[in-house]
């Protein structure tokens, strides 16, 4: 649920510093001249580029703001009410669960239209020819957690390759080249691979306390077996890596490494654009776009702030979101075109999404 209030406030207070204050634009009152836009780490990339072409769109429009929060607290700003000093838009890599929607409604934000921009998948890779071994979510948590879990509760990790794990793995040393902390890649890479390889664990699955749980997922060994690299150097260190060094990053940058890097089955599931546009691929995130209805300009021309159904027209035209669109370039995976279009009717619509 919502973080306490003061702490809410404040980032609230930070998001809107700099922000104008009620202006009049052609006649018709405004109170704030410009769209408020609120990114998670995951999506810093596809929002900065969302944003810029916003604005090259609409050149006598200011640009919006873009801020950027970790994905519960740009959901809390979003929450936290209506009117000029909270979001009209965020985009997010994780859909706004029920707990989140019920505490929009509580703060009067009653009208939020979702639309579902598109994939991206975060892949492990190796060097072109290099083993290939089809790993279980499992293993790769087994592999890389500090702890193991034991008779005797959990003791240091000391797996030294991957052939300890399953009898049809290489036996070649564990070395992985992982994203750093602060980045949206590696929060996800916890989530939807650390985590789902822990998730079945007995030892694991019986700890009680949700946070307590997850660092067992999630706290990686400090013995050299994991490497952390800026995001946008882990493929760049996987190939002057020794042999058998496994990358994990975005599935985009497999795809634009030229056939250098090979990505590898997770779960007996091969990430491609067909694999995860059929959500069978188990590390796909899906990219959202929330909007507040309610902050739209009115038929007497008064609201909060205007371009919200631009922002969304924007956000679902071919040009971004289609095979060629420049989305594509920010690390995105089109819908199907049946899905595509769906999106772009919601956007005309503004429909609003309904309760979990």
């Amino acid at each position: 649920m919502i973080r306490p209030l003061l702490a809410v406030a404040a980032a609230i207070a930070s998001i809107c510093a700099g922000l104008a204050a009620p202006a009049r634009a052609e006649g018709m009152l405004t109170l704030r001249d410009r769209l408020l836009v609120v990114s998670s780490n995951t999506t810093i990339t596809v929002a900065t580029q969302l944003v810029g072409a916003f604005a090259d769109r609409h050149p006598g429009v200011p640009r919006p703001e873009l801020r950027l929060a970790d994905t519960q607290p740009a959901l809390e700003f979003f929450c936290a009410g209506i009117g000029p000093e909270t979001p009209d838009i965020a985009i997010l890599a994780r859909r706004m669960p029920g707990t989140m929607y019920e505490a929009c409604q509580e703060n009067d934000v009653r009208d939020i239209v979702e639309i579902r921009i598109g994939l991206g998948a975060i892949a492990l890779a190796v060097n072109r020819g290099d083993p290939t071994p089809d790993l279980a979510a499992r293993h790769v948590y087994e592999a890389l957690a500090a702890e193991r879990v034991s008779e005797d509760g959990f003791v240091p990790n000391r797996t030294a390759t991957w052939a300890e794990l399953a009898p049809h793995l290489p036996d070649l040393p564990i070395r992985v080249v992982v994203p750093e902390a602060d980045s949206g890649t590696r929060q996800l890479f916890e989530d939807l691979v650390l985590e789902g390889g822990c998730r079945y664990v007995k030892g694991i699955r019986l700890i009680f306390e949700a946070a307590y749980r997850r660092s067992k997922c999630i706290t990686l060994r400090d013995d050299g077996v994991v490497i952390a690299a800026p995001l946008l150097d882990v493929a760049a260190v996987v190939l002057a890596s020794p042999r058998g060094t496994i990358g994990v990053m975005p599935l985009t940058d497999v795809t634009g490494s030229g056939g250098n890097l090979v990505a590898l089955s997770i779960d007996g599931v091969h990430p491609d654009p067909a694999s995860v546009s059929a959500l069978d691929y188990e590390p796909t995130r899906v990219v959202y776009l929330y909007a507040k209805r309610q902050h739209s300009r009115n038929r007497n021309g008064i609201g909060v702030v205007r371009g919200i159904h631009e922002m969304l027209a924007e956000a679902t035209r071919e040009g971004a979101i289609g095979p060629g669109g420049y989305l594509v370039n920010a690390g995105l995976i089109p819908l199907s075109p049946a899905g595509r279009l769906a999106q772009r009717q919601l956007a005309e619509r503004m429909t609003p999404m309904s309760a979990r």
